[in-house]
């Protein structure tokens, strides 16, 4: 029996599935040859590694991260993973050591998903929403984190986002003074979000490219205007997040004033060109 089919044996050898007399040649082969006797020692030594590992743990969170960043993906399709072929008829342990593998390999990619930046071809603004009743500056840090916001000023923003049109003016109509301006990333593009009180009350802006989706979670969103111009608002209770959409940027402003008077001089401080174009929001 040549050392190629030899190889062909090793596995079953190493699974007692072989006949005694075929055992015995295998046992006098892997004496004098040390290629197979090599093969046999890598064999064992991953299927070893294998069952010594400890159990992984699947995060309580994992399916609804990833169910978030395949909401998020965008339209182009992954590539193909390449087909790797072995020369070898793997026995069925050597064949389950290397399905554990890719299928720890694929995990990993999986968890990887869960820590990256989301997508720009889709906004979430759920987290916001969801928590916005209970204490709506926690729920605008929790979007800010979700984004991974970086502190900044009106000039950084500009800077950090020279394709987005807006403001983030030191005042606002009605008495709102700004507090603080956050340079966003959605997915490789970037954003800017803005937050201003008036004797406690909170109110914020956001500001990011067009995207294919706006997902607001259990919510839903509902045509607006605002003084002549129209665009799209979610509301919870007393708040109202209220978007309009040109060309190249979506300015949205979450506060809990009225749609009708003092709504419109707030929007059309944030967003000049805008309101004066007409622009439409998009759902």
């Amino acid at each position: 029996m040549c050392c190629e089919q030899h190889k062909h044996e090793i596995g079953r050898f190493l699974d007692d599935e072989l006949t005694p007399d075929a055992h015995a040649k295998i046992s006098e082969h892997l004496k004098t040859c040390s290629a197979c006797s090599r093969e046999l020692a890598d064999i064992q030594e991953l299927t070893s590694s294998i069952s010594d590992s400890s159990r992984v743990t699947v995060p309580s969170n994992l399916w609804g991260s990833i169910k978030h960043r395949l909401d998020a993906a965008t339209c182009e399709k992954p590539a193909k993973p390449p087909v790797i072929r072995s020369p070898l008829v793997w026995s069925r342990r050597w064949a389950m050591a290397a399905s554990l593998g890719f299928a720890l390999a694929i995990g990993m990619f999986v968890l990887s998903l869960t820590n990256s930046p989301a997508q720009a071809s889709a906004i979430d603004f759920g987290i916001l929403l969801d928590a916005l009743p209970l204490d709506a500056q926690k729920a605008f840090q929790k979007f800010l984190k979700l984004y991974d916001a970086q502190p900044g000023s009106p000039s950084d923003a500009k800077k950090f986002a020279p394709s987005l049109d807006f403001e983030t003016p030191q005042t606002l109509p009605g008495g709102f003074a700004l507090k603080s301006v956050y340079l966003l990333q959605f997915g490789n593009r970037p954003g800017v979000a803005a937050t201003y009180g008036r004797d406690g009350e909170f109110l914020a802006t956001i500001f990011h490219p067009p995207v294919e989706k706006e997902s607001f979670g259990t919510h839903k969103d509902y045509p607006c205007a605002i003084g002549k111009h129209h665009g799209h608002k979610v509301e919870i209770g007393s708040w109202k997040m209220v978007h309009l959409t040109d060309p190249t940027t979506c300015h949205c402003v979450l506060s809990q004033l009225d749609e009708t008077s003092e709504l419109p001089a707030v929007m059309a401080a944030v967003a000049p060109r805008a309101t004066t174009s007409h622009a439409h929001g998009h759902e």
